[in-house]
């Protein structure tokens, strides 16, 4: 008989932008954990920080934040504490939950890229559990941190988040990366529009190149009016493939996948297991390789059967129904958690489980 769980689950959920972020993984985990029949209560830490606090002073509200995520687990009885980044979650918040509730699971997720305080690393400590969408730091993170397991969960994207809508394709290409001006990113996009100017492909690009960044539904209509989307994240180069890199890249990459939108990435050591070069994705290994193979797919309509067969992959093997299940597995030591496109990615005290 299956079990059924009492889940805390302590996010961003982003309150206080009113729904522009309804795609976050926050809510793609909850809405997963809820579909394989498991309680979960949200808790919204940033928010409920914000709103705690004195006179509006930044931080004002950590304590009152912290002592609320106290009550709640011991009044819900949780079986499981799921943190998202956490940055604001003392570690003796931790202690002290575990302390009246010696059971309880703890566990977190994170997507971003390891550039954190030391404070985030304490509370490695206190986890079951580790998962973390790029498998390159896992082993080395095992080892320094061997009371928890280490895995490589991947971003999420499910049919009731992102979906295929009925729009017109008015434009080629589109491109979205936050780089600030300041990294391979921008070099990467300056490369790009030139092609695309000289081959009069329409471009279109967010958040780069001094173009404003886009979100919620106004993000979802722009991509689906676009034939290919293009993911490069900072840790790609431009001369070659990143050799160190293993199954890493952004959310959007999920997103434009599970939206239905032919997705161009360079070439990512693990991803030829989740998705087929000239299938379900197209890989490149350089800016150049890139736009001839931009060329060669917007000719005949050749991007939508590459886009079709890609949001199929997705949404069966990265829904959130199926990648919060293979989280409970590892944490219950379920054998079930080895049948994964992923699962050869997870760790303890520097070993492959």
């Amino acid at each position: 008989m299956q079990k059924h769980y009492k889940i805390v689950h302590c996010g961003i959920f982003n309150e206080k932008d009113n729904g522009n972020f309804f795609y976050g993984l926050e809510r793609k985990i909850s809405h997963g954990l809820m579909q394989n029949g498991h309680f979960v209560y949200d808790f919204s830490y940033r928010d409920i920080e914000r709103n705690s606090r004195f006179f509006g002073l930044k931080d004002s509200g950590l304590k009152k934040m912290n002592k609320k995520l106290i009550d709640i687990c011991k009044n819900i009885d949780a079986d499981i504490l799921f943190l998202a980044k956490a940055e604001k979650i003392d570690k003796e918040t931790l202690i002290t939950i575990k302390k009246i509730l010696p059971k309880i699971k703890i566990v977190q997720w994170y997507v971003d890229h390891l550039q954190e305080k030391d404070s985030f690393f304490d509370k490695l400590d206190c986890m079951d559990v580790f998962y973390y969408a790029n498998a390159k730091d896992l082993q080395n993170l095992s080892k320094k941190y061997s009371n928890a397991i280490f895995s490589f969960f991947p971003n999420i994207s499910d049919p009731a988040f992102d979906k295929s809508l009925d729009i017109e394709k008015t434009e080629d290409v589109i491109y979205i990366a936050r780089d600030y001006n300041e990294d391979v990113r921008t070099k990467f996009a300056l490369l790009l529009k030139e092609f695309c100017d000289k081959e009069n492909i329409k471009l279109q690009v967010f958040a780069s190149l001094g173009n404003p960044s886009i979100f919620g539904n106004d993000f979802h209509k722009v991509i689906a009016k676009t034939k290919i989307a293009i993911n490069f994240n900072r840790d790609d180069n431009l001369e070659k493939t990143n050799e160190d890199k293993i199954l890493g890249a952004s959310d959007r990459m999920a997103q434009f996948l599970g939206s239905g939108i032919c997705t161009f990435s360079p070439r990512i050591k693990g991803f030829e297991k989740l998705y087929e070069d000239g299938v379900d994705i197209v890989y490149f290994d350089t800016p150049n390789d890139c736009f001839e193979k931009l060329k060669y797919y917007l000719e005949d309509n050749r991007f939508i059967d590459i886009a079709k067969k890609g949001q199929a992959k997705t949404y069966e093997i990265t829904n959130a129904k199926r990648t919060t299940k293979y989280m409970l597995e590892l944490l219950f030591d379920d054998k079930n958690c080895n049948n994964y496109e992923w699962s050869e990615y997870k760790f303890k005290q520097g070993e492959k489980i």
